[in-house]
């Protein structure tokens, strides 16, 4: 059973932890997302809601039919999700596949960013089968593998 983790983060040691995680698992391919234009967070969150005119896929040719599980991670910022996740969910069609999400955050824009995601991955054709939160300060203060520490509430 192979599983695809994608994941985005402003933060260098959610990215780290993340590929970290994703490096213990050996049936696992990890893609972390990077936004080729240094931007602020500021102007990130007002670039989800615009057309692009760039494209921080770089050329992530993903054969969806050779895995099993797909988990997406990624930052929340002001209730929305970062636009690179955006633009690989509007990029891949996911239909008929069976998606886990983690968000980075906790309160009411975590739920805020996980109804975002949930629409965005319904709108390409995938179906959401569990969404979490997660608390970043948690992470890093007990420097926790990321699969692990969710793992018990993405299998309910």
């Amino acid at each position: 059973m192979k599983t695809l983790f994608v994941y985005c983060s402003e933060d260098d040691t959610v990215n780290a932890l993340c590929n970290e995680s994703a490096l213990r698992k050996n049936d696992t391919v990890a893609i972390e997302l990077r936004n080729s234009v240094k931007r602020s967070s500021f102007s990130r969150y007002f670039g989800v809601n615009r057309a692009r005119r760039f494209s921080s896929i770089g050329g992530y040719d993903v054969d969806f039919n050779a895995f099993d599980k797909i988990i997406f991670a990624c930052d929340e910022y002001l209730g929305e999700i970062p636009p690179e996740i955006s633009a690989f969910i509007t990029k891949h069609e996911l239909r008929y596949k069976d998606i886990d999400c983690i968000v980075f955050g906790d309160g009411r824009n975590a739920r805020k960013a996980k109804d975002a995601l949930r629409v965005r991955i319904s709108l390409s054709g995938g179906t959401v089968r569990n969404i979490v939160s997660v608390s970043v300060k948690e992470l890093k203060r007990e420097e926790e593998d990321v699969l692990f520490s969710v793992r018990h509430r993405l299998a309910v």
